[in-house]
């Protein structure tokens, strides 16, 4: 080795190995998301938890270099999802925030570890402990002690001070959702798209925190609505079913759509329990309803939300001409309504917006109008309760079925 080795130069390996992470998670969220995202808690180039995982794994490594590679595997995997945990840990008791969530993968532990990413991270932790810091620690050791003290000292200096602008912008964004969540309905367009802004490259760099401010808006909503959510739903259900009309005010603004001979082919498809045209007309009137209670554009708001699923195929066996089968329906859908909705009729920007982002926080650009955030909600809430009424019917089938069963077989005894 060519010289000592300093708590200076694990200064500097620790930068250089952050700096690597944030590289890693730059292309990896540049690719997912479509654009180039600064990743990371800080605004800096440096991801510090991967050089607090590379100093684990090195630390490790100096205790299990002569093992068999299992066992330095399953400890170094064991280490680096412990680390991983708890800094997920803390990051949500200090900040009150989730900065990742692995909720919809497999095997995960209350949404901050899973076992597909600690498989990754174990490998590539076992990687760098084979190759790349070996390497490092040479290139680091062959720099003079002047140099290697003085940038030592000039990162620590400029991460303290990253660090602590980092944590105000963290709990400014906390601020800013909050104070967006409990006056959502009373801002207008401008002033929510300028905090959202605001906070863009957060919601770039963690987009589980997109899930959060959708989770509070959502619920703000709710609870504005609660009040007159059922008898709404109850007249809607009677209109649906024939036995009541619909507002005329209602009829006239989606009429031309409604009686569209592209647009009542939606009958032919089946969404949840229900074919695609019943379910928009009930999300359409909910949210024009809604939206008509709280003084918002009811308008744009029933036009959006009788197109945001005008697609015409079959979602749950697409393929080419429609969507190529290895395509995601969820993600891919609200484009494919987008320009069908624009071949056929004039639509604004409230209603491409509407039609566009009703999947949201799928689809990873929050919705720019509150009108898109009530379709939005529209649609969750009744695609769940059919989903639910659904899953009732099937298990009171199995019970009579069962009852049945068990009827049929005392007899034969």
């Amino acid at each position: 080795m060519a010289g000592v080795i300093s708590i200076f130069h694990f200064i500097l390996l620790f930068a250089l190995y952050s700096f690597l992470g944030w590289i890693i998670e730059v292309i990896y969220r540049s690719i997912t998301q479509r654009h180039f995202v600064n990743a990371g808690f800080v605004f800096g180039p440096f991801l510090p938890i991967y050089g607090f995982g590379a100093a684990a794994a090195i630390f490790l490594e100096s205790f299990l270099s002569g093992w068999h590679l299992i066992p330095r595997f399953i400890i170094l995997g064991l280490v680096i999802t412990a680390i991983e945990y708890l800094v997920g840990f803390f990051a949500e008791r200090i900040f009150k925030l989730t900065l990742w969530d692995y909720s919809e993968n497999k095997f995960n532990l209350h949404g901050r570890i899973c076992l597909h990413f600690s498989i990754l991270w174990t490998i590539l932790a076992l990687l760098f402990v084979m190759f790349i810091h070996p390497a490092a620690i040479k290139m680091v050791t062959l720099l003079d002690d002047a140099s290697v003290k003085t940038t030592a000292v000039l990162f620590l200096v400029y991460f303290a001070v990253d660090y602590f602008f980092s944590v105000l912008s963290i709990s400014a964004f906390r601020k800013r959702i909050a104070y967006l969540y409990t006056e959502y309905l009373n801002l207008d367009n401008i002033e929510i798209e300028n905090i959202l802004n605001s906070l863009q490259r957060l919601r770039d760099a963690f987009p589980a925190l997109n899930r959060y401010v959708d989770t509070n808006i959502n619920s703000n909503i709710r609870n504005r609505i609660s009040t007159f959510l059922k008898p709404i739903q109850d007249k809607i259900i009677m209109e649906m079913q024939g036995r009541m009309s619909f507002e005329p005010e209602y009829y006239e603004i989606i009429q031309d759509i409604e009686q569209h001979e592209e647009f009542l082919k939606l009958k032919e498809y089946f969404h949840h329990n229900s074919s695609i045209y019943a379910h928009v007309q009930e999300v359409a009137y909910l949210s024009y309803r809604i939206c008509k209670f709280l003084k918002l554009d009811y308008r744009s708001a029933a036009r959006g939300a009788l197109l945001h699923d005008f697609f015409l195929y079959d979602w749950r066996n697409h393929d080419v001409p429609d969507l190529p089968r290895h395509k995601f329906h969820g993600i891919e859908h609200p484009s494919i309504a987008l320009e069908n909705a624009r071949k056929h009729f004039a639509v604004n920007e409230i209603e491409a917006d509407i039609i566009r982002k009703h999947m949201w926080p799928l689809t990873l650009v929050p919705p720019q109008y509150k009108e898109s955030f009530i379709v939005s909600f529209a649609d969750k809430y009744l695609s769940s309760k059919e989903f639910i009424s659904e899953y009732g019917k099937k298990r009171h089938r199995r019970r009579k079925q069962r009852a049945s069963n068990r009827q049929k077989n005392r007899r034969v005894h």
